[in-house]
């Protein structure tokens, strides 16, 4: 899978001549909807058009504390992360949450990977963080992770609208289509829960720790 450069949401007209992400159709299931169009643009389009849903104890669950690792992202960069992916992929109900695919802790092991470290990805998404803050603050006073889901929401549709916060959005959603899809051998994707949400019948062998991709680079 090649890492988009720059993904568009698709846009339809308003009637007051504003344009906006195509809406989904009613009754159309977030798993249909992802399986009939383009991964990443769809996930854009989600966020355009998905209730948000308030993300949970952002500072005090595992998956936020803080790493020695200085390869990782700290407590608080987590826990925006954190907040971010559940936007993405809230916990509505219509298929598996952000936190269900283990998504910020396969994030983290992916931008441990050599060829993700040579292209900047954690230092382009550790600013990225830094201008949700900045908005955040400057609109409303306060951290990205202590607003309301719908303040977080509308933050990140504003970043959105920039070539530069739109490349952000769609690294990140790159990276969780990846927790998605990948095989569970390496962090996300739990027991297949994102396969068999979208009926998936992987391939047969399955690769183990001892065989992943990263053994086999020339």
């Amino acid at each position: 899978m090649k890492r988009p450069t720059k993904i568009t949401p698709c846009q339809t007209k308003q009637e007051n001549g504003t344009e906006s992400a195509t809406p989904i159709a009613t009754g159309l299931s977030r798993r249909v909807f992802l399986q009939q169009s383009a991964a990443s643009a769809t996930l854009m389009a989600l966020l355009l058009n998905t209730k948000p849903v308030l993300a949970k104890n952002l500072l005090t669950d595992e998956t936020s504390k803080p790493s020695a690792n200085t390869d990782k992202f700290n407590r608080h960069q987590r826990a925006v992360l954190r907040a971010v992916q559940l936007q993405l992929f809230p916990a509505d109900g219509d298929g598996p949450s952000a936190d269900d695919l283990n998504a910020l802790a396969y994030l983290e092991w992916a931008l441990s990977d050599p060829d993700n470290q040579q292209d900047g990805d954690r230092q382009f998404i550790a600013r990225g963080i830094n201008w949700l803050e900045d908005l955040a603050k400057k609109k409303y006073n306060n951290s990205f992770i202590r607003i309301s889901a719908n303040k977080q929401h509308q933050l990140m549709q504003q970043l959105a609208q920039s070539k530069t916060g739109d490349n952000w959005m769609s690294l990140l959603i790159y990276y969780l289509l990846e927790a998605l899809l990948l095989d569970p051998v390496y962090g996300g994707n739990p027991n297949g829960i994102g396969w068999k949400w979208l009926q998936h019948q992987p391939g047969f062998p399955l690769p183990d720790i001892a065989h992943s991709y990263r053994h086999y680079r020339s």
